[in-house]
């Protein structure tokens, strides 16, 4: 579900009954001027891999063509090749700045991260994403994932995510028919 924040502030209590049942958390404060998020599925990794040492996988992907959400969606079925994540544009004025990305998820056991880090840079008034893809069995643990982005050391943007076990989704699977864990 796509939540325009400042419309919904200025609603009031008689638009919460729009809200999702989802307790997960979304927040952007200036200079991002909108932000979107859900779900990829079947998602094939796209891009040039760079370096990010403060990350499980050692490595980022930067570039690639433009992301597109299957469904507008902060519950996610943890399944190898399903993604989610965000997309945000930047007040222009803004110009292109450096921001710290940082995904926090649960333990995946001893020996990883559970909160990962690396540096992005975002150019305003152009759609930045930032995503994350289920690629090996480690990573499929269920639970609360946020998804931060830091500018100047400032919070900018949170958007939490339930990892479920697509064997216990109660909802609708954003994802029906995708390929299914071993």
């Amino acid at each position: 579900m796509l939540i325009n924040l400042k419309r919904l502030a200025s609603c009031g209590a008689f638009c919460l009954w729009a809200l999702p049942l989802s307790a997960a958390e979304t927040m952007f404060t200036d200079p991002i001027q909108s932000l979107e998020y859900g779900v990829i599925c079947d998602y094939l990794p796209q891009g040039t891999e760079v370096p990010a040492p403060e990350t499980n996988a050692g490595k980022v992907r930067r570039g690639g063509v433009p992301i597109h959400f299957d469904m507008e969606s902060d519950i996610v079925p943890a399944r190898i090749g399903t993604a989610f994540g965000i997309r945000m544009v930047m007040d222009p004025a803004a110009g292109t700045r450096t921001v710290t990305m940082v995904t926090s998820h649960p333990s995946f056991g001893e020996g990883y991260l559970s909160q990962e880090s690396w540096p992005s840079t975002i150019t305003g008034g152009r759609p930045s994403a930032r995503y994350f893809v289920f690629e090996f069995d480690y990573e499929l643990a269920p639970g609360t994932w946020t998804l931060d982005v830091f500018l100047d050391g400032a919070l900018v943007v949170r958007k939490a995510f339930d990892v479920v076990d697509p064997s216990r989704i109660d909802a609708i699977d954003p994802c029906p028919g995708s390929a299914q864990i071993s």
